[in-house]
């Protein structure tokens, strides 16, 4: 299969302003590398201030990225400018965690999903509207509420008014930020089987952004564990559910609840808080909270290295 994404060495750095007029960075995103298969899901998991949406707002080149290259279908998309990023736009294309807040609440659904059509150009005028409606019914809407506006659906609606739009420009890869942690757990199973259908019926290729490791094990192909900026594991799905190697990874599926009682699952717990990110440490980034840390770990920064087939990982006990 050929890779449609290709990060290498993305790095994303915000200032911080201290006193006496200095600045500090803070890496959200530190030197991360992964590939994404074309009609393939990578998710990115990890906890709350990980770096995985900072990482996928860096590819869509809706933050500033410090370092790194983003192949998109054989091209740097970073290095793009002007028209031709602006046609590059139209491949990448992002459903957002907030069905509530993503959507402008002046404009009519079908005004929202023809957006993209009309900035980026990507239809003759005259095919838009029959696209509008096309798109419509591909998510599972009516044709009728194509005239209410954003407060008369429910959530999962609004979502499915977000999944149109991202569909709008016919985009080769879809980033899901969180797409559907605003939603109670059964409009969440709509959803993730209307974006599985679409990605059979479409070829689309999914980056996968969530901290549910219930929702990664149902969409994902391969997954990437973040912590502190940096990849730490990265495997497929099946090889990171039934062995995880890292720490981090285990401590994550071991807090996963379970309704079998016959899963027989070690509870890790992850002690203390993350290091300071303004002033991170020399060696692993975990080793302050890791209940195997030994004083190599402290020395330097494990590289992401294969233990397997198909399997990397960023510790020097894997």
């Amino acid at each position: 299969m050929t890779a449609l994404l290709n990060v290498q060495n993305l790095s994303v750095r915000f200032p911080i302003k201290r006193r006496w007029g200095q600045t500090s960075w803070l890496y959200a995103v530190d030197d991360v590398s992964f590939e994404v298969q074309r009609g393939e899901t990578l998710a990115i998991v990890g906890e709350s201030g990980s770096g995985k949406t900072t990482a996928a707002l860096g590819v869509a080149r809706l933050v500033a990225n410090s370092g790194g290259t983003v192949g998109l279908g054989g091209s740097d998309f970073l290095a793009l400018e002007g028209e031709a990023l602006r046609k590059a736009r139209a491949k990448v294309q992002v459903i957002f965690q907030d069905p509530y807040s993503s959507l402008n609440p002046r404009l009519r659904a079908e005004a929202i999903v023809r957006e993209p059509m009309d900035s980026l150009g990507t239809l003759p005028v005259a095919e838009r509207p029959a696209r509008v409606a096309e798109l419509f019914k591909q998510v599972g809407l009516r044709p009728e509420q194509m005239k209410l506006f954003p407060h008369q659906f429910s959530g999962g609606q609004r979502q499915r008014i977000g999944i149109a739009r991202a569909l709008a420009t016919n985009p080769e890869l879809i980033i899901c930020d969180e797409a559907v942690s605003a939603l109670d757990v059964a409009v969440q199973a709509q959803i993730l089987n209307l974006l599985r259908r679409l990605q059979r019926e479409l070829g689309l290729t999914y980056l996968f952004i969530s901290h549910d490791l219930g929702v990664v094990q149902h969409m994902s192909d391969h997954i990437a564990v973040m912590y502190m900026g940096k990849i730490v594991e990265h495997a497929d799905r099946l090889s990171l559910f039934n062995d995880p190697r890292h720490p981090y990874t285990k401590a994550l599926l071991s807090a996963v609840p379970s309704v079998d009682q016959k899963r027989k699952v070690e509870r890790m717990l992850i002690p203390g808080d993350p290091p300071d990110p303004l002033n991170p440490p020399a060696g692993c980034r975990f080793a302050s909270r890791c209940p195997l840390v030994e004083d190599a770990c402290r020395a330097a920064q494990p590289p992401l290295d294969a233990v397997a087939a198909d399997h990397k990982v960023a510790c020097i006990k894997a």
